[in-house]
């Protein structure tokens, strides 16, 4: 754990606290916020998670007060995550069209929500939660999951628009403070719903207010490892850098109180899925594992197929995680398919990773210590990419240059790459060391 202000040394007295807990996002956004909920109460306070009305269940099955927040659209919908994943512009509709014109209605659920609160935890994308702290003096705490969230001068992002010229990061540091300056010009031009939100509230203009709110909480927390992505001098001063927070539905589950109809027991159908991927990796040996995360999988094209393409002409065993798309037509005797699965317990089992790149899906690949093949699709995951990549323990194919040809020769060569393999595995030692939750939680209570 990194942090660059003083530490006290003195533990922590605990008195159960009120904490709100708001993210918005897909299911690799919101699991890290979970893996935070499941700990807090274990330590006795009170959580009430804020996220999309399309998560209450999953929330209400966790034993959590849950409260709705933003606008009533689906994280599964595969029109709007076609807008957003495979466009250039997708940050800028996520920003322009689907949040920020919600801004009033979002403030005021937030208000509400978090009335008698003791503290507030907020992802980046929930802008009101800046304003929310401003205007009322309630506590909160900012989660950045990606390194990207910070824009470093001196740690440069690939950002989505230039992921084509991957190679950005070698230019020289004017260059790079350059590019940062551009991109918060753009921040600026989106961002004049929050200037008439915080003219409403009664709070002074803020000239950048939409790229540096998240940057202004009383605790900003990078919960990402250190071996993925160091500290740099232009983070805010007080960031903690946690490590990497992985949640654990399962030991969730089981923690939940039983006090309503929600926290319902595993379902056949899930039960059988998990029971015919344990039979499938008893029969042979370690399969690569191919799946775009909670999100992308949704607007997955010719992914899949051209996978298959690819294992076969290889004579690979294969795991494919296909989402909702019945995709068993693909299913030999060395290929399986199924719908979900968890990655904490397969991904050490397998011989490679083929994925998208989102935040979730590296993590869970970098822990399990195996190496992985990204093909980005957009917002971090073009950086992330870059980031395994420069460590040694990825490959990385262009979405648009992901067809049978290319996906045969980069599988191939990751899994006869011994050095790569090596890296990947000293680098999963490393972040299971590491104590992600447990660290975050105690720079929480230390706000308390």
């Amino acid at each position: 754990m990194n942090d660059t202000a003083a530490r006290p040394q003195e533990p922590v007295t605990r008195t159960q606290k009120r904490i709100v807990i708001a993210s918005f996002g897909s299911l690799g956004d919101l699991h890290p916020f979970l893996a935070l909920a499941v700990e807090l109460r274990g330590r006795g306070h009170s959580v009430t998670i804020a996220t999309a009305p399309h998560y209450a269940d999953r929330i209400a099955a966790l034993g959590f007060a849950f409260a709705p927040i933003g606008p009533e659209i689906s994280p599964e919908d595969p029109a709007l995550l076609r807008r957003l994943m495979t466009t250039v512009r997708g940050p800028e509709y996520l920003f322009r069209t689907l949040f920020l014109p919600h801004l009033p209605q979002m403030y005021a659920d937030l208000e509400r929500i978090c009335a008698g609160a003791d503290l507030l935890i907020a992802g980046e994308v929930v802008f009101v939660a800046p304003l929310l702290a401003e205007k009322t003096g309630l506590k909160w705490a900012s989660v950045l999951l990606s390194p990207i969230s910070f824009l470093s001068a001196h740690d440069p992002s690939v950002l989505p628009p230039l992921a084509r010229f991957g190679g950005l990061h070698g230019l020289p540091h004017f260059a790079q403070v350059a590019l940062r300056a551009m991109t918060r010009m753009g921040f600026r031009r989106w961002s004049a719903p929050l200037h008439k939100q915080r003219a409403a509230l009664g709070l002074p203009h803020k000239a950048n207010a939409l790229l540096e709110g998240k940057l202004e909480a009383d605790r900003v927390l990078a919960m990402f490892s250190e071996h993925f992505a160091k500290p740099q001098p232009d983070w805010p001063a007080g960031t903690v850098q946690t490590g990497f927070a992985y949640f654990d539905q399962t030991a969730a589950q089981e923690a939940a109180p039983l006090t309503h109809d929600a926290a319902a027991p595993v379902t056949a159908a899930s039960a059988r899925t998990a029971e015919r991927l344990r039979e499938f990796l008893s029969q042979g040996e370690m399969p690569v594992v191919f799946t775009l995360g909670s999100a992308a999988v949704h607007v997955a094209g010719d992914f899949f197929h051209v996978s298959a393409g690819a294992v076969s002409r290889l004579n690979l065993r294969a795991v494919m995680i296909t989402g909702r798309t019945d995709l068993r037509g693909l299913e030999t005797e060395r290929i399986l398919t199924v719908p979900y699965a968890d990655y904490r317990t397969l991904f050490p089992y397998a011989a490679a990773v083929v994925h998208q790149g989102g935040i979730g899906t590296t993590a869970e690949a970098l822990r399990a210590g195996v190496p992985s093949l990204i093909v980005p699709f957009n917002f971090d995951q073009p950086d992330n990419a870059a980031r395994a990549l420069r460590l040694g323990v990825a490959l990385s194919l262009p979405r648009r240059k992901y067809n049978r040809r290319h996906a045969y020769y980069a599988v191939h060569r990751l899994l006869r790459d011994e050095k790569l393999r090596g890296r990947a595995e000293a680098l999963g030692e490393a972040i299971r060391a590491e104590n992600g939750v447990n660290h975050a939680v105690q720079a929480i209570e230390e706000l308390l």
